[in-house]
């Protein structure tokens, strides 16, 4: 199916996927002000021949021109437990394999994220900026928001600044955008602490998609 993006609504969201994120370790490899603002699992599936097996890798990189923050280098993240992914795995072929191409086979990188914020620390979801990951989709998937401002998801094909951009939403639960990641660079604005001065995060799941041999 060809598309430049599409934004939907999942109603229901299995609570094992949902409770998992209280138990993210952090990513070491970023901090705000000296604060842990990033907390991570990441895991790989295949699907081959319409049928999804699970990648034991958890090892991720990216091209330093793809990310200017983090690229060129290996990140090694603690993967996501696998009754949690069986999950994950019933959620991406209710909604998401009805977009996707049924005489392909695909890798799906799977990435659970909470950004925390507080009053002493803003939370980026997106620390190094405006780009493309080097997948063919990326799908962003809130899975709920909790006492926070900003956020706001944004995609743009021209980057001169002056050029409004193409999609800009706050991302509510359950909501996502399934994009064409050669087409969109995309970015997600930093968060702040809402008006309670209370427990701020922004929870979600981001799956990229790359077509395989």
């Amino acid at each position: 199916m060809n598309f430049d993006f599409i934004k939907g609504k999942i109603k229901n969201i299995n609570i094992k996927i949902t409770e998992s994120f209280n138990k993210l370790p952090p990513d070491k490899n970023e901090k705000s002000k000296n604060y842990f603002f990033r907390f991570r699992r990441y895991s790989r599936l295949n699907y081959i021949s319409k049928k999804f097996t699970m990648d034991p890798g958890s090892d991720f990189y990216q091209k330093k021109k793809m990310n200017r923050y983090s690229g060129g280098k290996i990140r090694r993240f603690a993967s996501i437990d696998k009754k949690t992914l069986n999950h994950v795995i019933e959620l991406i072929k209710k909604n998401f394999v009805i977009f996707l191409n049924p005489n392909k086979n695909y890798k799906f990188g799977i990435h659970f994220l909470r950004i925390k914020c507080g009053n002493n620390f803003v939370g980026y979801p997106v620390p190094e900026g405006w780009h493309k990951d080097g997948f063919d989709f990326v799908i962003v998937l809130n899975i709920i928001s909790k006492n926070i401002m900003g956020g706001t998801t944004r995609l743009k094909t021209n980057m001169n600044l002056d050029k409004k951009d193409d999609f800009a939403e706050f991302l509510k639960k359950g909501e996502f955008i399934f994009f064409d990641d050669k087409k969109y660079n995309h970015y997600t604005d930093p968060i702040t602490i809402g008006k309670e001065k209370k427990k701020s995060f922004r929870d979600t799941i981001v799956i990229t998609i790359k077509t395989s041999n």
